[in-house]
């Protein structure tokens, strides 16, 4: 089966505002880095970029799976693959394959959460395990959910940078590599990636793991999970740390969270919770 590079966890940037150069601008760096069948994902947090991203102006793309999971450039042979990170009760999952405009409600439990995330034929990840708001910790006293886990990402770009204390700990990737060698001895189904958690188009790529290239047909969604679930700590090739990108996008959220407490808010989003269009 053929092999293709994967960068399966980026925001492209802080905020959902996205302009029309960011279409093409991301397929090509996403070309040059990854290559042949380049792949990236297209991360939604509380907000609907990969929609916005679809929309904008660029080259000739369709759609991939039965609800519209991704979006395929054939003239540069990148797949772009929806996903949102959820914010459960007890930290962040990230889901990929969503269908179009599926948005999944935060701040509710894990529990409750990997069970909408499967009704919607998502591929369910733990990323940054064990970096800031990351389940790993949970995850390591109620090992039993790792039953509903497909994947762990054992290498994160962002989590990369640490300090000594406080909520960026160190070492968190070497940890999230040491538990998904402990606990794959029980959960053999789960698979192991690297990815950049880029908040800049230049992120792309910086860090991926080759997968077998899934089914660009309407079998999508379940040949993408079983595509993630097969890569294991061999197939996570290039691990980059992005220290300087991780510390721009701590500085960026700290503007945010510090206007948006006066009142003011940088970034006008759509907001579905506050919209009432989650599920």
């Amino acid at each position: 089966m053929d092999k293709i590079k994967a960068d399966l966890h980026n925001h492209l940037r802080s905020s959902s505002i996205l302009k029309d150069s960011d279409f093409n601008n991301s397929i090509d760096t996403a070309s040059e880095k990854l290559g042949k069948g380049a792949c990236f994902g297209l991360i939604n947090m509380h907000d609907m970029r990969y929609e916005k991203f679809a929309d904008l102006k660029g080259y000739e793309r369709e759609w991939v799976g039965e609800n519209r999971n991704a979006i395929y450039v054939s003239e540069k042979d990148v797949l772009v693959v929806r996903g949102q990170e959820v914010a459960t009760k007890q930290g962040h999952l990230l889901v990929l394959g969503l269908g179009y405009g599926v948005h999944l409600k935060n701040s509710i439990s894990l529990e409750d959460t990997l069970k909408k995330a499967r009704d919607n034929c998502g591929t369910m990840i733990v990323d940054h395990p064990f970096y800031l708001k990351g389940i790993g910790n949970y995850l390591e006293k109620n090992l039993k959910l790792l039953k509903y886990i497909d994947v762990i990402e054992v290498y994160n770009g962002e989590a990369a940078f640490g300090l000594p204390v406080g909520p960026f700990p160190k070492n968190a990737n070497e940890k999230a590599q040491k538990f998904y060698s402990e606990v794959r001895k029980d959960f053999p189904h789960l698979g192991a990636i690297a990815s950049s958690d880029g908040h800049s188009i230049s992120e792309i790529g910086s860090s991926y793991t080759e997968i077998d290239k899934p089914e660009y047909n309407k079998n999508f969604i379940y040949s993408l999970r079983n595509s993630v679930r097969d890569a294991n700590l061999n197939d996570c090739k290039k691990m980059n740390p992005s220290f300087f990108s991780s510390m721009k996008h701590i500085s960026e959220l700290v503007g945010i969270i510090a206007s948006e407490k006066v009142g003011y808010k940088c970034f006008k989003t759509e907001r579905p919770d506050e919209l009432g269009l989650s599920i």
